[in-house]
Formats: structure tokens, sequence, C-alpha cells
């Protein structure tokens, strides 16, 4: 009897201090920290890592080999967290081994989730989950997969690792870089596309094929709508969509297939029809279309602070033997920038666009006047004048194109 006792309170002393050690991985304060300063060469490296998959879109069946830096994989960590507003991760890489460590945070919680994932290359496919860290608390492989799977679930990770465990065929992780072989069948380019259009946009194909049809319907009149009427086609649209669903992702779809159809480029999502627009006009030039609506795409999908990036990016690269900075370029991507993220910003700020756009027959209410802004500025010139970017000149620009988008219609009291 007593060594039964002794069992007993032995077993629940292990079990108190396991609850102990565990409930040290909720916390009011990440243990991940996330550096968030994109930089020119990520913009880079995101523009290489494109034209690399690109292929993949084709839905062409065969091998592809595929590099990726902890510094890719970071960003893309971080990219699905922050869009599934769940918090933030980082990824270590080690010799055959990698750790996903995560700081989870549950919707409308004060709290995170500290969580470390623990894998191990194989000879072929897909690493193995072997243990994860709760806290102090550390489970073995049996008790660490159910938990992973939940964690998994709750990313939206565990389709993309589904598809991981059919494509990859041999992985090699050292400590810079994961060297991938993927074996593609028929039917994974298709599920590949999908999971992009889920994960990293945020929509369904067939939100997507709405907009696209809409736009198609618009090329097809005689005289071309203008931008404003286009517009407010694709704005009605969603408002009619968005009853009883989701306006932050028809939102979404919307921008990206104008975006799309503006560009004359598919942004390597699924669909045949290909819908090109390239005579649209705003603020009396063509040009700013695509500005204005590429920004938007981005914004919606990306953040506000990786679209206002890219746009900064590009004007200052065009100063090195390009068309020169433009503060107008800039302003015109600023205004496509702020029209996407209030259009994704809540169910409620995507609502209140919705209805705006969809009611407004002029592009002064969410573009403003650009025609007396710089532009052509070869680099000697735009650092002598304006400081270069940041200087005196350069930021009392700034302040004065987010005045006037402050001043739009669409924009007022949007802001605290």
């Amino acid at each position: 009897m007593r060594a039964l006792l002794a069992v007993a309170l032995v077993s629940l002393a292990l079990l108190i201090g396991a609850l102990y050690a565990a409930s040290s991985a909720f916390s009011p304060l990440p243990t991940v920290g996330v550096d968030a300063v994109l930089t020119p060469a990520d913009i880079e490296r995101a523009r290489q890592l494109y034209r690399q998959l690109r292929p993949a879109l084709g839905l062409r069946e065969g091998t592809e080999r595929l590099e990726l830096s902890a510094r890719d994989l970071d960003l893309a960590l971080n990219h699905l967290l922050a869009f599934k507003r769940l918090g933030q991760g980082r990824v270590e890489l080690g010799t055959n081994a990698l750790v996903l460590a995560l700081s989870l945070r549950p919707p409308e919680r004060s709290y995170y989730f500290n969580v470390d994932l623990h894998w191990l290359a194989q000879h072929e496919g897909p690493p193995r989950l072997y243990q994860v860290r709760m806290g102090s608390l550390l489970l073995p492989e049996t008790l660490a997969r159910p938990l992973a799977g939940t964690v998994l679930r709750a990313m939206g990770g565990e389709d993309i690792l589904a598809l991981a465990r059919r494509v990859v065929r041999q992985m090699r992780i050292s400590p810079e870089a994961i060297q991938l072989e993927l074996v593609w069948g028929p039917d994974d380019r298709l599920a590949l596309v999908d999971l992009a259009g889920r994960h990293l946009a945020g929509i369904e194909p067939h939100q997507l094929e709405a907009y696209r049809t809409r736009l198609a319907e618009l090329a097809a009149q005689q005289p071309l709508p203008d931008f404003a009427r286009v517009m407010a086609a694709l704005f009605a649209l969603a408002v009619e969509r968005s009853q009883g669903g989701d306006a932050v992702a028809e939102n979404r779809a919307l921008l990206i297939a104008l975006a799309e159809a503006v560009s004359g480029r598919r942004l390597g999502l699924p669909g045949d029809e290909r819908v090109h627009m390239p005579v649209l006009g705003l603020g009396g030039r063509t040009d700013y279309v695509q500005h204005f609506s590429l920004s938007a795409a981005m914004a919606a999908v990306l953040g506000e602070g990786t679209a206002d990036f890219t746009g900064l990016y590009k004007e200052v690269r065009d100063t090195r033997g390009g068309s020169g900075f433009s503060f107008s370029d800039l302003a015109a991507d600023r205004a496509g920038t702020r029209l996407g993220s209030l259009a994704t910003a809540s169910e409620d700020s995507a609502r209140r666009v919705q209805a705006m756009l969809a009611a407004s027959r002029d592009t002064a209410d969410y573009f403003p006047r650009l025609h007396d802004l710089p532009e052509f500025l070869p680099r000697a010139e735009f650092e002598r004048r304006y400081g270069g970017v940041g200087g005196a000149g350069y930021r009392q620009l700034v302040r004065l194109i987010e005045r006037r988008i402050d001043e739009l219609p669409l924009h007022r009291g949007s802001r605290p």
C-alpha cells in the first residue's frame, strides 16, 4: 500500500512539475524577436526566387533543385504568421537539423505561446519532427507530434507540410541554407498554386476568378471605361460577394486581379484567362495606374511596410541609369499602398472601402494631385536638391504627399 502511495505521489509531483515547466511557455512577451527591416538585398532575392520558382507554376512535371537561406526561410515564415495575425517566428539551421522557434499569439489574447519545433533531416523526403520544447518542458517524439500538428494547423501549415511530403525527394541542411530536390507530380503544381493563393495571398481561386471575369467584361466594352468606372464596377461586385462572407479576402482578390490586368502579368496564381487593360489612365497618365494598382495589391498581400519599401527601392534604383527619382511615382505608389492597407485592415474597414468606392465616380476620392511633384531626377540632382532619401528636402515632400492622401475623401478620419 505504501509503495502504491509513493508511486502516486511521485507521479503527481512529476505531473505538477511538467505542468509548471509547460506553463512557462505562456508569457505576455514573445521569446522570438523579429528583424522586420527589409533590405534591398531581400527585394532582389525575392525577385530571384520568383524567377526560379516561376516554371513551377507552369504545371509541368519534373525535377527541380532549390536552395533557401535562413533569411529566406525567416522572411517566408514571418510573412505567413503576420498575414494570419498569429505572432512571429525564427528559423534556426544546424547540421542536418532545423528549429522553428515560434511565439504565437492567439486571436484576441494578451499572451504568447512560445514553442520550439525541432526537426532532423532524413536521407530522403522532408525532415522528421523529433521533439518539441514548451517553455522548459521538452516533449519526446511520441508526444511532440500531436502538439506539432495542432500548431501547424493553427498556422495553416499542415497542408504545406503534406505537399512537402509528396514532392521533397532529398533535403540537405547546413547552418547556412537548405538544399532541396523537388519532384513534381501531375497534381502537385496545381496544389502549389492553390497554396500560394490561400496562404500567401489569402484568397480562394474562385474569388480571384470572379474579378478577372468582371475585368474581362469591362475590357470588352466599347469605349473602354475609365479607371473610376472600372474601380466602381469591381468594388460593387465586392459588396455583392461580401454579403455574409469575408470582405478582406474579397478586396485582396479584387486588387490582385486589377494589378494583373493593368500590368499584363499573372502574379503566380491560378487561372487561364489573361486580361490586359493597358490604356487606363489615372491622374492624366497611364503609368500611374500601374504604380497605384501594383502597390495596392502588394500592400493587401505583403503589408504596408513592404509595399512602401519596394516602391522607394524602385525609385532609388531609377536614379542609377533609369528614368530618375520621381516624387510623383512615389506618391502614386503611396496612394495605392494606403488603399490596399485600408481595404484589408479589418472587416469593418474593408466594407467601408467597398461601399465608398462602389459609389465613387471620381478618382479624386482616392488618388491625390501629383502634377506639381518633381520627377526624372538623376542621382546627383536628387541628392543635391533633396538630400537623398531621408534628407530634409526629401522628408518635406514626403510629408506633403502624406497630407494630400490624408485629405482624400477615402482616407479622412482613417488615421488616429
